[in-house]
């Protein structure tokens, strides 16, 4: 703890010289100057996207690996229980992480088109990370009780096993239930949304001013389910159907959109298709009995 804590204390101390050192080496400076040029680039953009992306589905992949071969190793060493404890620690340390790595590969600053488009891709993955990481907490939670378990009282193994064993699937059926019970009413407010914008033109003035507060009482609800998150009720730890700019800049069109529907087809009919792009992101997940 000390050797940590104090390679921290080092950092901010050790970045002066490294900064001082590349200022006359000349290839670092055109390294530098490259990926700056590059960083800003679409292209490179998507690129990157896609390698965090990657990056994701192999951490994932290869938890769900680890997790199957040290079953194994415990099935054939049961004895060696303090060395299984602490191949066990990787376990925790992904249940803890793994939905922050999912956070930070999430594409960032994309076209807002990509991100409605791929709206449905981005809960995927947050339903996944969240039941591999609750699954690998609840694993390390069982290998804990197996080593201070095993030795004394063998016989508690087996219905500590099946308690944690119905944990593990009480816990990843509560996620995807949140996410299909939240999609099917998130579909359902925007098909009202669009319903009250549609209404807008119709009527006198007076008609128009009720039918535009009730446009904005339908969007009300709609921004309510974009910002809520679709994987947990935590929302630190949690993944929204739409990053917060997107859903603020949606909501500024909206309200341009109530305000002129008449007098600027152009952004109402933008506003349409984002909302029709919403809508179809949730049909994966409709259960009207969730």
């Amino acid at each position: 703890m000390i050797m940590f804590v104090s390679g921290i204390t080092l950092i901010p101390y050790g970045r002066r010289p490294w900064h001082r050192f590349p200022d006359n080496w000349l290839a670092w400076k055109r390294v530098e100057h490259w990926v700056t040029q590059k960083w800003d680039e679409p292209k490179w953009k998507h690129r990157w996207g896609r390698l965090k992306l990657a990056m994701w589905s192999l951490v994932v992949l290869g938890t769900v690996s680890y997790a199957w071969k040290l079953l194994r190793r415990i099935a054939e060493q049961p004895d060696r229980m303090n060395e299984n404890l602490g191949y066990g620690m990787v376990l925790m340390a992904v249940w803890a992480l793994l939905p922050l790595l999912a956070q930070s590969a999430e594409p960032k600053d994309p076209p807002k088109e990509q991100l409605l488009e791929q709206m449905s891709d981005r809960t995927w993955r947050a339903l996944i990370t969240r039941t591999v990481a609750n699954t690998a907490g609840i694993y390390f939670a069982g290998l804990l009780i197996y080593v201070l378990v095993f030795s004394s009282r063998p016989s508690l193994i087996v219905p500590a096993a099946v308690t944690l064993g119905g944990a593990a699937v009480a816990t990843g059926h509560k996620t995807w239930t949140r996410s299909r019970k939240l999609s099917t009413q998130l579909y359902r407010n925007v098909q009202t949304l669009e319903r009250n914008l549609a209404m807008v033109p119709a009527g006198g003035e007076r008609a128009a001013d009720e039918k535009r507060d009730a446009a904005r009482k339908s969007w009300d609800a709609v921004e309510l389910d974009l910002r809520t998150s679709v994987d947990t009720g935590y929302a630190l730890f949690g993944t929204p159907f739409l990053p917060p700019e997107t859903t603020t800049d949606l909501r500024v069109r909206v309200e341009t959109a109530i305000e002129a529907f008449e007098g600027d087809p152009v952004t109402t009919k933008e506003v349409l298709d984002d909302l029709g792009k919403i809508r179809e992101a949730c049909t994966g997940r409709l259960d009207s009995v969730a």
